[in-house]
């Protein structure tokens, strides 16, 4: 069985909250970017040009956030015309020991997803390890 539908809905969820942060950490940045006011010297250039790599460098993580963004909401949109769902029908799916979201498209074919509720955790089998690797680099998202 394949669950191909469920995991677009799940990726459009995931990118929905992405793309939220991400759009909010670059809103963030552009406001407190360091003005040039007439600075003659080097040193006081350096960090007015290192802030705006940063919010370039934001801005590029938010473009390709939303055109993946988008390209899941069509595929969704797609598959709820080949289903013959209509504008406005709720889809509920979840997010296993995570949350259940409602999911729909309006007649403008927008997509819209949002969580409708918390679900409990699951029970954690004290038979099974978890180990979290870290490569020990700081992320670009650090900066």
């Amino acid at each position: 069985m394949t669950s191909e539908f469920t995991d677009h809905c799940t990726q459009y969820y995931h990118l929905t909250k992405l793309l939220s942060a991400q759009d909010e950490r670059f809103k963030n940045l552009l406001d407190n970017a360091p003005a040039y006011t007439g600075q003659r010297n080097l040193s006081e250039l350096d960090p007015i040009i290192g802030h705006n790599r940063k919010v370039h460098a934001a801005k590029a993580r938010v473009d390709k956030t939303f055109k993946t963004w988008q390209e899941t909401a069509h595929s969704i949109l797609k598959m709820m015309q080949y289903f013959d769902i209509p504008p406005r029908a709720i889809l509920t799916g979840q997010i296993p020991g995570e949350l259940e979201y409602e999911l729909w498209a309006n007649e403008k074919d927008e997509v819209y997803i949002i969580k409708a509720r918390d679900l409990p955790q699951e029970a954690v089998n004290p038979n099974i390890i978890v180990i979290n690797c870290w490569n020990g680099k700081k992320s670009e998202e650090d900066d």
